[in-house]
């Protein structure tokens, strides 16, 4: 394999302390993104996608098995000619106009996604002068729960859900709710859950003059298809074109004729985001169904199988928007029509947030290399919408994920846009409508732990972009979510989960709701939010809040040490989840941290018997390499994230174990209580090995905001060289690591203006062709150089 320094030529030129960077052309990593390299389209248009009028609604809060009672009275001047009422609701609903019961909605045994076909109810003979109503009965049977409406009449909107209607759970004894005459002006009005076409429903099948490829800040490509797999002839016959594989001729039998049709599964080439396409010559009915895997495509096809009849839809035909790698097309004739030859071109409508690739990682380990750039395409196909945990299944904002994702995200597109309106809803839906001064009304998610993450992925965010406005216009939302935080906490500084919130780790026994290892993890995630949220006052000059919350950290640290602290094992539990968190949150001194490595992180611990999932396993991995064993956490890496590509991953999974059955994989995956092919082969939380080879192995890591301080301190691990590009708001920080032959190590490292970097080599080292003389700290065994101007330097150490 080629490597990447053979391919980049740097070109320097130190003017006036100014550095300048050139790059001549590159070949291609080895990333499975379509969309390397192509340039930001100039039809793109980075505004919030909430300008949209129709409105998912509810009321002030949401359960599970909830009732909810809506209702709209609106007057008519003229009756219209047509008109069309748009409606669905997550899960179910029962619709009446003018008390007249006119639709509902059933649930359907095996289909979760009922809610996402919309039913088009004709009105116009249910309508009449004057005032009239429209009432609605939703149920929610669990998770996110919403009402969508839309009125349309001769062709224009004359009404639609929003903030206007009145919602109540009260269960109604009286029929006459659904009447004019009844009386609505004590039911409070609707709280608006999100826009059309938002997280975390997103595309409606069936809505009218609305589709989620009209985004305005997402793009479209059009990609073939790469091979056809299980061509199934059946009583027809099929003919494909070897050259271009996505032509395909059919004789099909006529549907219901009792013999077997004609099918044949298409292949991308790596999971995607976006629509299967279909030109059809010729009457037919088409079946598809996509999956993530070969498996999920043919046995049960994520959000079922979609049907289209050529006699009554004009080509080109598109399945809904999913995340999917296969599709899986069966070809009938028409009922009572004679065998019927058909031409079926299949190519991709596929679907991406435009960001540059600026970010780079290269290292002599190709397996490393690859994990790099799966892990970016991977959070990349999470850049929807929003950002969400994944492009299949639940594509919706979760604060856990985006912690991970969001760190893989600064660290290779260095994205604004995005992250920011992500991290704004999530932080908003918690806030629930209230000042940001107040309280907000639920955790982030509804989880403490997300709650901490928000804090975290805000820092992280900051600390690489540097967006001081956005942070400044957190300060009330910071300070009330740390007041909430600490509403979970008893007498002696402990988290109590008195709120009581899922508490949610991790998909693990003993992780899954509150539990004491639970609330352990829990507790260290707050210990770090606490020291973050210290960090950001003191940026935004808040020195009081500051101080409070670096008490805190300090109070919870105590506390985790005078309860939890294990005096014969000096670690806080013998699971990896409850002490990798706590690495993480630097609430470990030097000693516990070699304790906890040793009981928990050595390869021979059972606690490498219990299940973790790829989040969980990014904060294990930074544990290893902050407990000084990096080249063990790279070993682990290749073996897991590995083991992953050695399945056929093209993104990272939501599951996984090297241990569970490798034959039909997605079977076995586990996740979210569940086994099966529901898991997630794309999931942002499962990204983190990307943002993880640049600060650990390259060593480049922001300290201050938007790298205005940076540490770089670059470990190869046992690696022989390892290379990349770093994005900053003043360039690209670029650095290449090579081990010599004495034992020692030789650093290139180029610059960008207003970065003041502490250099951290292993060993004695020098700066080549200057005089400066580095801090040598001995019992670390660590020369440290300050940088704080623009420029090449070369630096050369010797084995300490």
């Amino acid at each position: 394999m080629k490597t990447l320094r053979h391919c980049i030529c740097l070109k320097l030129c130190v003017l006036g302390g100014i550095l300048q960077i050139t790059a001549a052309q590159a070949r291609r990593p080895p990333t499975p993104d379509p969309t390397y390299g192509l340039p930001i389209p100039k039809s793109v248009q980075f505004v919030s996608s909430t300008t949209q009028p129709v409105k998912w609604i509810w009321t002030n809060h949401v359960a599970d098995n909830q009732t909810i009672y809506a209702r709209r009275v609106f007057t008519l001047e003229r009756l219209p000619r047509k008109a069309v009422l748009y409606i669905t609701a997550d899960d179910l609903f029962t619709l009446y106009v003018n008390g007249q019961e006119l639709d509902h909605s059933s649930p359907q045994t095996g289909d979760g996604f009922v809610w996402q076909h919309v039913h088009a109810v004709p009105l116009t003979s249910h309508l009449h002068m004057g005032k009239n109503v429209i009432a609605v009965r939703a149920v929610n049977g669990g998770g996110p729960a919403g009402l969508i409406a839309m009125l349309d009449a001769d062709g224009k909107m004359l009404l639609c859900t929003d903030k206007n209607w009145r919602v109540t759970e009260q269960a109604e004894s009286s029929d006459n709710w659904t009447t004019l005459d009844y009386d609505d002006s004590s039911w409070p009005a609707a709280t608006v859950e999100a826009s059309l076409g938002d997280a975390p429903w997103n595309e409606l099948i069936g809505w009218p003059g609305y589709d989620s490829v009209d985004v305005p800040y997402l793009a479209h490509i059009t990609l073939p298809v790469v091979g056809i797999l299980d061509v199934q002839a059946g009583a027809g016959k099929i003919t494909v074109d070897s050259h271009h594989p996505g032509h395909i001729e059919v004789v099909a039998p006529p549907q219901n004729s009792g013999r077997t049709p004609p099918s044949f599964v298409v292949d991308f080439g790596k999971e995607v985001a976006g629509r299967v396409r279909l030109l059809v010559k010729g009457e037919g009915i088409i079946e598809v169904g996509t999956g993530e895997s070969e498996d999920e495509a043919v046995m049960k096809p994520w959000g079922g199988i979609h049907t289209f009849d050529t006699r009554s839809m004009s080509s080109p035909l598109y399945t809904p928007y999913s995340a999917f790698h296969y599709a899986k097309i069966t070809c009938y004739a028409p009922p009572g029509a004679s065998d019927t030859p058909l031409t079926v071109d299949v190519s991709l409508d596929f679907k991406y947030y435009p960001v540059q690739y600026k970010g780079s990682f290269d290292c002599s380990d190709p397996l490393l290399t690859r994990i790099w750039y799966v892990g970016a395409y991977t959070a990349h196909l999470c850049m929807q919408e929003d950002i969400w945990d994944a492009p299949k299944r639940d594509r919706a904002r979760w604060m856990g994920d985006l912690q991970v994702s969001g760190r893989v995200i600064d660290t290779v597109f260095a994205d604004k846009f995005l992250m920011e309106q992500t991290m704004q809803r999530l932080r908003d839906d918690a806030q629930g409508g209230n000042p940001p001064a107040d309280l907000p009304k639920n955790h982030v998610n509804g989880i403490p732990g997300y709650s901490a993450a928000w804090v975290v992925g805000l820092t992280d965010f900051y600390k690489h972009i540097g967006d001081k406005d956005y942070l400044m216009k957190q300060h009330d939302l910071l300070a009330s979510m740390i007041a909430y935080m600490e509403g979970d906490l008893d007498d002696q500084g402990l988290f109590a989960n008195k709120h009581g919130a899922w508490d949610y780790v991790d998909w693990s026994p003993d992780f899954n709701g509150d539990s004491p290892l639970a609330r352990i993890a829990t507790q260290m995630y707050y210990i770090k939010a606490a020291k973050d949220a210290a960090f950001l006052f003191r940026e935004m000059g808040d020195m009081s809040n500051a101080e409070h919350c670096q008490q805190l950290a300090d109070r919870l640290t105590q506390a985790a040490h005078q309860h939890w602290l294990s005096p014969q094992t000096d670690t806080f539990g013998l699971r990896r989840q409850e002490n990798a968190m706590a690495i993480f949150a630097g609430a470990t001194t030097p000693a516990e941290t070699t304790a906890i490595y040793q009981a928990v992180f050595a390869p021979e611990s059972p606690a490498w018997s219990y299940i973790a999932t790829p989040y969980y396993n990014n904060y294990v991995i930074y544990a290893m390499s902050l407990a000084g064993h990096t080249r063990a956490a790279l070993d682990f890496i290749r073996r897991y994230w590995g083991g992953m590509i050695a399945e056929g991953a093209t993104t990272f999974w939501e599951g996984y174990d090297p241990s569970w059955p490798k034959k039909h994989f997605h079977l076995y995956l586990q996740a979210d209580n569940g086994m099966g092919t529901f898991v997630s082969l794309c999931h942002g939380w499962s990204s983190g090995p990307t943002s993880f080879l640049t600060e650990r192995v390259l060593g480049v890591r922001p300290t201050g905001a938007g790298y205005a301080t940076a540490v770089i301190a670059p470990d190869l691990a046992g690696l022989q060289w390892a290379e990349g590009n770093v994005p900053t708001p003043h360039g690209l920080l670029h650095i290449r690591v090579q081990a010599l032959k004495n034992g020692g190590e030789r650093v290139d490292l180029m610059l960008p203006p207003d970065v003041k970097a502490d250099v951290q080599l292993h060993g004695k080292a020098r700066l080549v062709g200057s005089s400066m003389q580095p801090q040598f700290q001995a019992d670390e065994n660590v020369s440290h150089f300050t940088l704080d101007r623009a420029g090449h330097y070369v630096f050369e150490s010797t084995e300490g």
